[in-house]
């Protein structure tokens, strides 16, 4: 009884690993993951340059217009450089891996494009959240700036209008950048498939 037990058992492992290894299995295409590599080591190169030069507006207003800014005006563009540098600093660093990553290997490829993948996800969420908080402190800065003018200079049209422009600006932002993240995510779940053998 043991030995027909024993021969039942040999039977249902050959046949679960028959079953097993007959499954399909997805091999990870290297020439797609070196092109989409080099793809995004452009793309993050670009896009790390206009990181770096998004400053510059900030740092002329900071400097050009800094005596006409009245004092509360100040204290908010000086509070909102506080956190924007940091927050720029963190995007940098999530877009070094594709911006200068140069591994040739091809696993290594692999490794660096999930996570910049994963890395584009994040910063696609950062994006999206500082398009909401970017309406607020624009209304907010406005306000202060237009308040503090004399009666007679004050000229709410255009305060209106480019806040108005800026809530615009602003949805098409959020509404690209959570999308960005969607597609960041769901490849880097199907990259994770690939690798994985599915």
């Amino acid at each position: 009884m043991n030995d027909n037990n024993k021969s039942a058992d040999n039977s249902r492992d050959n046949d679960l690993s028959a079953l097993w290894q007959a499954q399909p299995v997805s091999n990870v295409d290297v020439d797609e993951v070196k092109k989409t590599f080099k793809s995004q080591t452009r793309k993050q190169r670009l896009y790390f340059l206009i990181d770096c030069l998004s400053l510059v507006p900030g740092v002329w207003i900071f400097i050009h217009y800094w005596d006409e800014l009245p004092v509360t005006a100040r204290v908010l563009y000086f509070g909102l450089m506080l956190f924007v540098i940091p927050l720029l600093g963190y995007q940098l660093w999530l877009r070094r891996v594709a911006a200068f990553g140069s591994n040739a290997q091809t696993n290594n490829h692999l490794q660096q494009l999930k996570k910049q993948f994963k890395n584009n996800a994040r910063i696609a969420f950062i994006n999206k959240h500082s398009a909401w908080i970017a309406v607020p402190i624009v209304i907010a800065f406005n306000t202060i700036f237009t308040l503090a003018k004399a009666a007679e200079e004050r000229e709410y049209g255009l305060v209106l209008m480019v806040t108005a422009i800026t809530a615009g600006i602003m949805a098409v932002w959020y509404v690209w950048a959570h999308r960005r993240q969607k597609q960041f995510e769901k490849k880097l779940t199907a990259l994770n498939d690939m690798s994985d053998g599915g």
